[in-house]
């Protein structure tokens, strides 16, 4: 396959609903009409000092207007999907809970155990279970319960407000009936607000047993008399507890308030006599430890978030000279079942509220305190990123440890290696041609172009050096500053945001950009060769300074005061990494292939902040480039040991190709041969790449004995035909062995984005050092 096709146009995926496939809510959206572009205003949160104000006007908004050519989108926003009034441009394009406003809305969403439809008239609540081959791990597309009303009084549903963590939704109908719905990722329970309403649950299974629990109090652990008997108080007004068991084998906690006296009808369906309930109604799988998971289930029953949001704290030296910043994510909960509505960052005292029982996917775990980890917890809950480890708080905070990438490698080349590396430049350079004229191939060729141009600076060959300087500023030109290029870039004011021209001809065109697929990856090729034009010649990039400004605000928008853009297009908090796939519905959900490119978006983010001296800016950057980068590290780059805990065998490998909300595949979109797996998460090689590929995993990937690991780069190397991809894994293995991947890598033909100098450069600043 041509180098970097790595999505294809979505027609092309093969990929339907029905095949497995490989290939702030209502008090924040009613304030919605004060402001042009409002998303929503994020809380504050005591004690914590933030790197930056989100709620301000952004150093990248410099009050110009978009200077792209305005128009419209193809596809308009499907206002019977979601509440035009509460929700306007920018609307979100990639959020996790993207299939409840694209297509029917109809697809599933995962919050991490469960998986949730909303259709018009009912919700679903699915528990996962998951099956593994060699080349994927899926999970079963089941829907156990359904929740509706017994009088058939729902009629509508709208996606009625969002925030930095979740979505609201909506349900409306005849008689005042109404049900609501927060749905937030690693909620141990899920849950629904009933107003007017004959609630009545249904299941696909067969019921066997129903009963009514009683609830039993439990301090955990307190020695504060006075502390304890708040917390048994507290207690006391928990909601009644019924425990449904199915044929299937699996027991379900029914959490309701004010109680419900439910009764079996026929098989499958549990229901009320009431016809005009109103209170909550929370769904909770037991897990594979029914008796154990209750005692801790009864503890939280009751309390559901209504409220949540992410601060990135200022960067701080934690141990000596290491960096880090504290992730905080914080929920508001419901008062009414004992929640604590507070949003105090640290308290010394035991909270008399009941505390949200939530879970942390492993990569959290990885960083969190161990006391953060509750004990005894829950067992029999995992995702597609692997097992689920319960926690109880309002506030999940954990240390990000951050690791500074500068423009140059991260050691200094030999005199042998700078003349081997300027040698190589001088060929190179003299060959420059960008011919694309799409922004996918166009932007890693101009990336390529501004790599020489970063390279000859660094060897101090200052004839080449201008003579690259020149000809990157004639390149970015016509895309950026006169919109003259043959796909001009234009601003879709529908939706909010810079697409190209083709793009929004077809939704199979410039691989689906359009529609809002990868522009992290598009766009991240140029913010990195626009941040190394900045760094050399800042009156050169002046002109091009607003137009690549309004384009970084496109896919990596730091406010959400900005009228024009939604505020970080891709990138999820929660899971640490960011979602491609745009407007497109997906049964799977949600997916990422590329780690490579999206590490090297928020890589090109930052350098462009750090040349523009936008220190805030810079640093919120560095923040969200190295969580990516630890979330390709654990779910993309594991070391075979760690795939063995989050992932089922027999899938267990060193590269995963594509995470999705509900599977992992081990291939691409365009192909599953393992130089394209590895490749395409490695790609661009940048000095970001040392942030993905440390010494341990590069050792244990390639993989000498081919007879105990068939997918090792070194067998995938040799099978690539010394093309671009084997270069890639090449350039990898010089991490560790130094001399045989520069013997490999000189016989490889370069990716189109890519260079020999670049890969010789690579090899000398990132690579083994020399004695």
């Amino acid at each position: 396959p041509p180098s970097g096709a790595h999505v294809p146009a979505p027609k092309d995926r093969g990929y339907t609903n029905e095949q497995d496939g490989h290939a702030d809510f209502n008090r924040y959206a009613a304030r919605a009409n004060t402001a042009p572009g409002y998303q929503y205003t994020a809380p504050s949160l005591t004690g914590v000092n933030s790197v930056l104000n989100a709620n301000a006007k952004s150093a990248l908004d410099t009050g110009a207007a978009i200077v792209y050519k305005a128009t419209t989108h193809p596809y308009k926003p499907d206002t019977a999907l979601y509440d035009a009034a509460k929700m306007v441009t920018p609307l979100p394009t990639n959020k996790w809970w993207q299939n409840l406003i694209v297509s029917q809305g109809a697809d599933p969403i995962h919050t991490y155990p469960y998986r949730i439809t909303c259709l018009a008239n009912s919700a679903t609540v699915g528990f996962p279970t998951f099956q593994a081959t060699t080349t994927s791990m899926t999970s079963s597309q089941i829907a156990d319960w359904t929740i509706s009303d017994a009088k058939s009084a729902l009629t509508q549903r709208l996606v009625s407000g969002y925030d930095a963590l979740g979505v609201n939704v909506t349900w409306t109908g005849t008689g005042g009936a109404q049900m609501v719905a927060s749905f937030y990722k690693g909620m141990a329970f899920t849950t629904f607000q009933l107003t007017a309403m004959a609630p009545m649950l249904q299941t696909i299974h067969a019921i066997t047993d129903v009963q009514q629990l009683a609830l039993t109090v439990n301090s955990r652990g307190t020695n504060d008399e006075s502390q304890a008997m708040k917390l048994a108080r507290a207690m006391a007004d928990k909601p009644s507890l019924t425990q449904v068991k199915l044929n299937d084998g699996s027991q379900w906690l029914v959490v309701s308030k004010p109680p419900i006296q439910w009764t079996q009808s026929g098989t499958g369906t549990l229901a009320t006599s009431s016809t005009g309930y109103t209170g909550y109604i929370q769904l909770a799988h037991m897990g594979d430890n029914p008796t154990s998971n209750l005692n801790v289930l009864q503890q939280y029953a009751g309390t559901f978030p209504t409220q949540g949001d992410v601060t990135y704290a200022q960067i701080e030296n934690s141990q000596g000279t290491s960096r880090a910043s504290d992730i905080v994510m914080f929920y508001r909960t419901n008062t009414a079942a004992g929640g604590d509505s507070s949003s105090v960052y640290s308290t010394s005292s035991v909270s008399t509220a009941v505390q949200l029982l939530t879970f942390a996917l492993p990569h959290h775990v990885d960083m969190l305190p161990t006391k953060a980890l509750l004990s005894p917890g829950l067992s029999g809950y995992r995702c597609a990123k692997g097992p689920l480890t319960a926690i109880a708080g309002n506030i999940i905070t954990y240390s990000q440890p951050l690791t500074t990438v500068a423009f140059e490698g991260t050691h200094t080349m030999t005199a042998a290696d700078s003349a081997m590396v300027n040698a190589q430049l001088v060929k190179d350079a003299a060959s420059v041609s960008i011919t694309a004229t799409d922004p996918y191939f166009f932007g890693k060729g101009v990336a390529r172009l501004a790599r020489l141009y970063q390279i000859a600076q660094e060897v101090g060959d200052t004839p080449t050096a201008t003579s690259l300087g020149t000809q990157l500023v004639n390149y970015l030109k016509p895309w950026l500053a006169t919109q003259t290029n043959s796909d001009p870039l234009l601003h879709d004011t529908t939706w909010g945001g810079i697409c190209s021209t083709q793009g929004l001809v077809s939704s199979s065109d410039d691989f689906g950009q359009g529609w809002y697929n990868d522009h992290h990856f598009h766009y991240g090729y140029f913010a990195y060769a626009s941040a190394i034009l900045a760094k050399h010649d800042i009156t050169a990039f002046a002109p091009l300074k607003e137009p690549m400004l309004q384009l970084l605000r496109d896919y990596a928008n730091p406010s959400y005061a900005d009228t024009s853009f939604p505020f970080m297009r891709h990138f999820d908090p929660y899971d640490g990494h960011s979602w491609a796939a745009g407007l497109f519905p997906f049964g799977d959900d949600r997916n990422q292939e590329s780690t490579g490119e999206a590490i090297n978006a928020y890589y090109g983010a930052y350098l462009l902040a750090t040349a523009l001296g936008l220190d805030d800016v810079a640093n919120f950057y560095e923040i969200i480039l190295n969580m990516e980068a630890t979330s390709a590290r654990r779910y993309w780059h594991p070391m075979r040991a760690q795939a063995a805990k989050i992932y089922m065998a027999p899938f267990i490998h060193n590269v995963v190709g594509i995470v999705w909300g509900s599977k992992v595949d081990y291939l691409t979109f365009f192909g599953a041969n393992p130089e394209y797996i590895y490749g395409i998460q490695m790609m661009p090689f940048t000095p970001a790449n040392t942030l993905l590929l440390d010494d341990a995993w590069v050792k244990e990937a390639w993989c000498p004995d081919g007879s105990t690991c068939a997918d090792g780069m070194k067998l995938a190397a040799q099978s690539a035909n010394n093309d671009g991809w084997a270069q890639f894994l090449y350039t990898a293995y010089s991490k560790v062995d130094r001399a045989t991947a520069l013997a490999g890598a000189q016989k490889c033909s370069p990716d189109d984005g890519n260079s020999l100098t670049n890969v010789l450069y690579w090899i000398a600043t990132c690579g083994q050092q020399t004695t």
